[in-house]
């Protein structure tokens, strides 16, 4: 079977960025998703699943069709008392966009009083190469495509009262 839309998939992956491991799957506990409903995943790595069926790959997605490219915009430096708290690096605040928007901002930098925040998906503008090992698909159930969810293993399971 070949995956479609609105499939369930049980697959692991590593993700790897310029060469390195910067994220898996829980080793030995593959992930199960239903297609369409997988927010968590980059729009473009569900659509290189598409027509795949169990096996292992390796896909490459570029930044248009990952996390987008990289917005020098959504960089800013501030004075460390403009800050609601004393930032740390890796640390995370929320603040209002140019548009209006509330953004997430990192703490990517710290020196003296300057602090540097970045508002960029933390891996806008790069390619991530996924290595993937799908093991099962099948097509969803009506109640699953109704709820939007995976039923059962790798998914919930609803409890009756």
């Amino acid at each position: 079977m070949k995956i479609r839309e609105y499939w369930v998939i049980k697959f692991e992956y590593t993700l790897h960025i310029d060469g390195a491991l910067v994220d898996r799957s829980p080793e030995g506990h593959p992930i199960t998703i239903l297609t369409h409903h997988a927010p968590h995943l980059p729009a473009g790595l569900e659509a290189l699943l598409m027509g795949k069926k169990p096996g292992d790959y390796l896909v490459s997605l570029p930044p248009e069709s990952a996390y987008g490219p990289y917005d020098p915009a959504k960089r800013v430096v501030v004075q460390r008392q403009e800050l609601p708290e004393e930032p740390r690096l890796g640390g995370a605040f929320t603040a209002e966009g140019s548009d209006g928007e509330p953004l997430l901002y990192r703490v990517v930098e710290i020196a003296g009083d300057s602090v540097t925040l970045d508002a960029n998906p933390k891996w806008a503008g790069k390619t991530l190469e996924y290595r993937l090992t799908i093991h099962t698909v099948r097509p969803a159930d009506k109640d699953e495509i109704a709820h939007g969810h995976v039923h059962g293993e790798g998914g919930v399971i609803h409890q009756n009262p």
